[in-house]
């Protein structure tokens, strides 16, 4: 009887070893650029910046469905990623934009799917000059020096970012540092950078965050050479958004506040701000949808990773734990081991998360919306 009994044991421990390696596996590698001890830093130091959460809400106080708040585009955004980063880069990974991808492939892909349209639109080579408009910790810009050989400048208000962006880079090779550049920058008001000098700019789903979106466009048209390719990957409304539907207002209302956004625009809105700037445009369709149409049957669509599935790849951002996070972290709180600030900075990720998902859900709105815009000689 003893021999059954102890490999009774053994066997429950391997299979319980088993279960635990598993979901330690999918938790961390359906992006292999998300680290899950961020989650742990903030649970013992905080926010970034010591930001404050309530202070943050009171700037979306009486905001309702698509419209905008009243305070500076620049410094909701820079609260904002005080209050985001970590999470994000916990959640989902060092890139902080969409994707489509298979069904069968790993959230990884969708990054690399939009990361390598972008460098293949961006189309410039080894040293060319290139900006990224609102980089945030630079993964984006890391895959585009990737594909390209580009050195490219990458822009964020919000300092932290950007001390994190050099952090990861100086990891990397001399050749990748060697063309990976950060700069604690205003994207509204460009300060210091020499005037039509680069090659070309992007932005990947940053302009979100001003809902006058010429201002920041016509930056990069300054500091573009003339002939110079803008690459926007814009968040706009789709045909599906109805302002008159109760339910879309409110998913929008979320997701304004819990993305630091400012209002969205149409196509038509936001094709005009991109015009208005200087810059002929000479391309633009949703990559959303032509990825989904390209995969087919098998499309995973960039919002389901934050809706409920049964294929977790991603399992940080996926309901089963996201949504009672901010419940554990609370009760941490409450005893003093946590503090205050990040159970309501993780409730503020879920806001975002349920309602941007719930609009793409619904075909309200894109967050990659292509727009290649030229600089005329």
């Amino acid at each position: 009887r003893i021999l059954p009994d102890t490999m009774g044991a053994s066997l429950r421990s391997a299979a319980f070893g088993a279960v635990m390696a598993y979901f330690f596996f999918v938790f961390t590698n359906g992006n292999p650029t998300q680290h899950v001890e961020k989650l742990f830093k903030m649970m013992r130091e905080g926010m970034a910046g010591k930001e404050s959460v309530s202070a943050f809400d009171s700037v979306y106080t009486g905001v309702d469905g698509n419209t905008q708040h009243g305070a500076y585009d620049g410094d909701v955004a820079r609260s904002f990623y005080n209050l985001a980063t970590e999470f994000y880069e916990y959640g989902w990974g060092d890139s902080f934009h969409f994707g489509t991808r298979g069904r069968h492939e790993p959230h990884a892909k969708c990054i690399a799917n939009s990361q390598h349209f972008v460098a293949t639109k961006l189309q410039v080579g080894d040293m060319d000059r290139v900006l990224d408009m609102g980089c945030g910790i630079g993964g984006p810009l890391r895959g585009v020096v990737r594909a390209t050989g580009a050195n490219v400048t990458g822009l964020s208000i919000n300092e932290h970012q950007i001390m994190r962006a050099k952090e990861i880079t100086s990891t990397l090779s001399p050749w990748m540092q060697a063309r990976c550049h950060f700069a604690v920058q205003d994207y509204l008001a460009v300060k210091g950078l020499e005037e039509n000098a680069y090659d070309a700019a992007f932005y990947m789903e940053s302009s979100l965050h001003c809902e006058d979106r010429t201002k920041t466009f016509k930056e990069a048209y300054r500091l573009l050479k003339p002939g110079g390719r803008l690459v926007a990957m814009e968040y706009f409304l789709l045909p599906g958004w109805n302002e008159s539907d109760p339910e879309h207002r409110e998913l929008m209302r979320r997701h304004l506040y819990g993305n630091g956004a400012a209002k969205t625009p149409t196509i038509e809105a936001g094709l005009k701000m991109i015009k208005d700037a200087g810059f002929e445009i000479k391309e633009h369709f949703d990559l959303m949808a032509y990825l989904e149409e390209q995969y087919g049957d098998d499309a995973w669509p960039w919002w389901a990773d934050l809706q409920f599935n049964w294929a977790p790849h991603l399992l940080p951002a996926h309901p089963w734990i996201r949504k009672p996070l901010p419940y554990v972290l609370g009760a941490l709180a409450k005893i003093g081991l946590v503090p205050p600030d990040v159970p309501a900075a993780a409730e503020l990720m879920n806001e975002g998360g349920d309602g941007l998902s719930g609009l793409g859900k619904v075909g309200a709105i894109t967050p990659q919306y292509y727009v290649l815009g030229i600089k005329p000689h």
